[in-house]
């Protein structure tokens, strides 16, 4: 292996980061919605790319509308990726129109010896490339940084991305990030993938206001056993959460463990309860408990 590259990717939410990184780890990693805030937690994933070991810090898609402190330490998390971040991409979509959000995460940056590269995403929903020219002239007005147009959907524009990242004659070997997959972390990855499934399975104000939690995670050679808890905010939402004859909760079930079998390459036993949790978004120690706030 060459270096050891930090790259962190940080935007609005929808614009595609989660896609992105599922694209580059050929993984279901992350959770991936339609959905604001799908990606609550930095989750770190490792890949291996032409002799270099990229560290990719998935970071929340935050918006700016929501002022509870589920919100705020969703702020907080992508900020503290700076400190150890070799590139930072940051992701606007075609669709893109107000690039004060941008600016904002550009700012926070300025401090710290980091290669900033603007990414739009979803140039595929533009049959026209005159209207593609004048996007991309549009934001080189705006930012003084490599504009990168690409496709998650269609695959196009990520291998040049990740080439001229490869590139980079930086110097990449940080000291003080911490790459090793804890207990901790594999908790909190395996907490996403679950939200992920109900996010997939579930519809209006169900995703948003559902959080999954860990309560116990057994790792044996052959087996991982994990019990944990889906928290909602009100009791309709729960009884949808667990479905007719629990049928949902089963689904969600079966879902969980067919993507954590793939990933870990073990068995997994998935136990799971569903509890009304009221104003849970803003429950400092029910987001601390779970790994949302430090």
């Amino acid at each position: 292996m060459k270096n050891n590259i930090y790259i962190s990717i940080v935007g609005h939410s929808n614009t595609g980061k989660s896609s992105l990184v599922n694209f580059i780890c050929n993984n279901y990693v992350t959770t991936e919605s339609n959905k604001p805030q799908t990606t609550r937690v930095n989750l770190i994933h490792e890949v291996n790319y032409k002799e270099n070991k990229f560290f990719l810090y998935d970071t929340p898609g935050i918006s700016l509308k929501n002022t509870d402190l589920l919100s705020s330490a969703m702020k907080n998390s992508y900020i503290k990726t700076l400190e150890f971040t070799n590139f930072l991409i940051v992701m606007m979509d075609v669709n893109s129109k107000d690039f004060q959000y941008e600016q904002s995460i550009i700012n926070l940056a300025k401090d710290h010896n980091i290669v900033i590269i603007i990414v739009v995403n979803k140039i595929d929903l533009l049959k026209d490339k005159n209207e593609l020219i004048k996007i991309k002239n549009k934001i080189q007005t705006q930012f003084a940084h490599s504009i990168h147009l690409i496709s998650v959907k269609t695959k196009e524009g990520i291998t040049e991305l990740l080439d001229m990242i490869k590139n980079s004659s930086i110097n990449s070997n940080t000291n003080n990030a911490s790459t090793e997959v804890s207990v901790a972390q594999m908790k909190l990855s395996i907490q996403e993938i679950i939200r992920g499934v109900i996010n997939d399975k579930a519809h209006g104000e169900v995703p948003y206001d559902t959080a999954v939690y860990v309560e116990k995670c057994q790792i044996s050679k052959a087996l991982i056993k994990i019990e944990g808890i889906i928290a909602v905010e009100k009791l309709n939402q729960k009884k949808i959460i667990i479905g007719k004859n629990g049928l949902m909760i089963k689904e969600i079930g079966i879902k969980s463990r067919s993507w954590l079998e793939k990933i870990y390459n073990k068995k997994f036993y998935i136990s799971l309860e569903v509890v009304v949790k009221k104003n849970w978004k803003n429950n400092y120690e029910f987001l601390k408990e779970i790994g949302y706030i430090d």
